[in-house]
């Protein structure tokens, strides 16, 4: 998937979750507000899990650690010690 629409969906799934934790402490506990500010909770929580599994199976593979020099002969971070091989 496209990380840019990852890292969106994220952020809306982070919202709803913060939103619903926030408001949590302020509905009555036996409440029907209570119920659907749990489940909203419950949603972000899936939401966000959801997306976070996405990415890391849409996620590209780590760069190979040892760089290969593509000059025969020439290491690239090596000044060279021949005289005249610059010009």
């Amino acid at each position: 998937m496209d990380p840019v629409g990852l890292q969106a969906a994220f952020r809306i799934a982070i919202l709803i979750l913060i939103a619903a934790l926030a408001m949590l402490p302020f509905q009555p506990p036996n409440s029907a507000e209570f119920v659907v500010t749990v489940m909203a909770a419950v949603v972000g929580l899936i939401f966000v899990g959801v997306v976070a599994l996405l990415a890391r199976l849409s996620g590209s593979r780590p760069p190979n650690p040892r760089p290969v020099d593509r000059v025969s002969g020439m290491s690239s971070n090596v000044p060279s010690e021949e005289r005249g091989r610059d010009k």
